[in-house]
């Protein structure tokens, strides 16, 4: 009898939650077992046991959730679960009094949440923002007594400033790992590793420099993400290289400083996994110290334009590009604006060079010779010079002093030597010596 008492009671409450959603303007279907209210798109705007515990509103089309009033109707509420949802853009926080312990917001499409949204959550244990819209959380949201808390299945914006991830605990944010970015620069990539790469280099960067992340790829030996570092040191008025560096740099922008020596490159291991550098417009005179240099033989962009260089060790060069791990795709090198010497002992292997790697060479056309007044190869792209203009001799084109000389000794000696062998002739035919002979004394 008792069974049945209490299954009579529970058609009798559901008859009239059923009815009282009827007969008001916002139709919808509510279930009710024990202390619990599963709803559909709608409260019940009559009757409903204000004991309930446990409520579930499913399939809501509202722009407001506001926790206020729902407190209000159910101040026992403990358990609160709203999923699927469209338009909800704003979320009003409980009073102060208020039991709730268990909150979820699932499939709502929430963009925000404010952090004053959590203020007056003082019992909540469990919450889940799982399948949002939500794109970032506030830095210290004050939750002291929350245990677990779900936000997978967001669109977490990992061009925004991620602090508030590293706030994070993951024993508390049980799907902390599962979290990945939405959108680019690194879309599916883990949210909590992005968030260490980006503090790891803002705590690492160079002093005047500005240090970014363009991409993070998955290494294919370890398949471990490894972040792609770009650091921009250009016109600082550095006059050596930084003394610091993320240690995942793989770019480096020096542009426009005072740099001299590019021997780090080979000397300090900060700079050995660099793979591409642009030294452009410094006081570079050589690069003589990057000879048989490991980093030579893995870089993939070495950009030297607009310094000092007048020659280069070709061979060393060519030797060491051949041997490069990237070419020949990914190797690019910029020797323009430089004033590069013409001459014969080192213009054409210089060439030879130029021409072998034409395609790795970017600027081919602005490697000139230097300027040099009345020199007709001045100015000229290297590239282009015949053998002949630059292994040429003076005398192709002017007659000198001691040339001059040299040529009138020759005349003098022939002339002697005729005389001599006329004197000699004259002698045997007529026994008569030469004139000069019988003034001798």
């Amino acid at each position: 009898m008792t069974v049945f008492k209490y299954f009579l009671r529970t058609v009798l409450l559901l008859s009239i939650i059923e009815g009282s959603t009827k007969a008001g303007p916002q139709k919808s279907t509510c279930i009710f077992r024990d202390h619990q209210i599963i709803c559909e798109k709608h409260l019940p705007s009559l009757e409903y046991p204000v004991n309930t515990t446990n409520l579930e509103i499913r399939n809501i089309d509202w722009l407001e959730l506001n926790f206020q009033d729902l407190v209000e109707k159910f101040p026992f509420v403990q358990n609160v679960t709203v999923i699927h949802g469209r338009n909800v853009t704003k979320l009003v926080p409980p009073p102060a009094e208020n039991n709730i312990q268990v909150l979820t917001l699932n499939n709502l499409r929430l963009k925000r949440i404010r952090k004053e949204f959590f203020i007056n959550f003082t019992k909540l244990e469990e919450l889940s923002l799982r399948f949002n819209h939500l794109k970032h959380l506030p830095k210290q949201i004050q939750l002291p007594t929350v245990k677990t808390i779900l936000l997978s299945g967001n669109k977490w914006n990992c061009s925004l400033n991620l602090d508030w991830v590293l706030e994070l605990n993951e024993t508390i944010v049980r799907d902390l790992r599962n979290l990945t970015c939405h959108e680019e620069p690194y879309p599916g990539k883990s949210l909590i590793e992005i968030a260490k790469f980006i503090r790891e280099i803002e705590d690492e960067c160079p002093l005047k420099c500005s240090c970014s992340m363009p991409k993070v790829v998955i290494e294919p030996e370890t398949e471990v993400l490894e972040p792609i570092i770009s650091v921009d040191c250009s016109y600082k008025g550095f006059s050596v290289f930084p003394e610091t560096l993320p240690s995942k740099t793989k770019t480096l922008y020096l542009q426009g400083n005072e740099i001299s020596s590019i021997s780090p490159l080979r000397t300090n291991p900060l700079y050995e996994n660099i793979l591409d550098i642009f030294l452009d417009y410094n006081k570079i005179s050589s690069v003589e110290e990057l000879e048989g240099s490991l980093w030579l033989t893995q870089f993939r962009v070495l950009s030297l334009r607009g310094n000092r260089l007048s020659q280069i060790p070709s061979y060393a060069i060519d030797n060491a590009l051949r041997q490069n791990s990237n070419m020949p795709n990914a190797v690019r090198l910029r020797l323009g604006g430089n004033p590069w010497r013409c001459d014969c002992p080192f213009t054409p292997v210089f060439q030879e060079m130029l021409q072998k790697f034409s395609h790795q060479i970017s600027d081919l056309m602005e490697i000139k010779c230097s300027y040099v007044e009345g020199d007709e190869n001045s100015m000229v792209p290297i590239i282009g010079l015949s053998r002949s203009s630059l292994c040429r001799f003076p005398s192709e084109y002017s007659v000198q002093a001691l040339d001059l000389i040299n040529v009138i000794l020759v005349f003098l000696i022939i002339g002697v030597l005729a005389k001599l062998a006329y004197d000699y002739y004259h002698f045997k035919r007529t026994g008569r010596v030469p004139w000069i002979v019988t003034k001798m004394p």
